[in-house]
């Protein structure tokens, strides 16, 4: 037993060392999934009590893989995603209430991943970043209750929501490359946490400037920061250019090559 856990190491060794020696090239693909987005009210004890839903949102975009030596990758990648929050309680008065906002956003994310290249099919890594993006649309849905019913859908725009995006994240995935015909793959599956570091509410909101329509709920107080786990599956093509196969060239050329003065092709 001893001999044969050493022999499977050795040749696990082996292969991660003759994998390593292979340098990555480019790969530019695409990615989708979902996101689960919720609010961190910081600073407010009564809004981060609030018991919020837990919906899924899809999010997907393009990326590309950029090999920094053997173990490093960074994957620069542009992001459709939605934030936002979805509660309902009961307010003191009685009044039942439901609000829900969902935001699209346009995101820029700047990956770093820190692979473990066991083999080409299989690559444990881990991912941390940073994102930032902007506003490009979205709704707020306020429904109440008992002594003022009120169904109402308003547009998301600078006067409760602010434009900019920032936030960091960090999550783990595997990675697998293989070949279908002539043609390279890589595939990555991916799982990730985000949290905005940049206040959501908007400047009229702090003024008070802007209409509140939630029911002593709407309260100015600490900061409002979007925050979410992302699942995402990404498919990639590596930009690499792939040699005429070597057997048949030798078989085609050898006579003529072996008395050029440029050598065997191949070798």
């Amino acid at each position: 037993m001893i001999c044969l856990l050493l022999g499977v190491s050795t040749i696990s060794t082996a292969q991660m060392s003759q994998y390593n020696q292979k340098k990555e090239p480019v790969a530019i693909g695409i990615k989708g999934g979902v996101n689960m987005p919720q609010m961190w009210y910081k600073g407010n004890v009564a809004l981060s009590q609030l018991k919020q839903k837990m919906n899924f949102t899809p999010t997907g975009g393009l990326f590309v893989e950029i090999p920094v030596g053997s173990v490093l990758m960074i994957a620069p990648e542009a992001m459709y995603v939605q934030r936002g929050t979805d509660v309902e309680y009961e307010h003191f008065s009685g009044t039942q209430v439901h609000y829900s906002m969902s935001v699209s956003y346009a995101d820029l994310r700047l990956p770093f991943e820190f692979r473990l290249p066991i083999t080409p099919y299989f690559q444990p890594y881990l991912v941390a970043g940073a994102e930032a993006g902007m506003r490009l649309f979205g709704q707020i849905h306020i429904q109440r209750t008992v002594h003022v019913e009120m169904d109402e859908t308003i547009d998301v725009g600078n006067a409760n929501m602010s434009f900019i995006h920032a936030g960091a994240f960090a999550g783990v995935g595997i990675r697998s490359r293989f070949n279908i015909g002539a043609m390279g793959m890589v595939v990555k599956l991916s799982a990730s946490y985000h949290q905005g570091l940049l206040d959501t509410y908007s400047q009229m909101e702090k003024e008070g400037t802007a209409q509140s329509v939630n029911v002593n709920a709407y309260q100015i107080t600490g900061s409002r920061l979007p925050r979410g786990i992302e699942a995402t599956l990404g498919i990639a093509i590596p930009l690499e250019k792939r040699a005429d196969d070597a057997c048949a060239s030798f078989s085609r050329d050898r006579r003529w090559v072996k008395h050029s003065k440029r050598g065997y092709f191949g070798y």
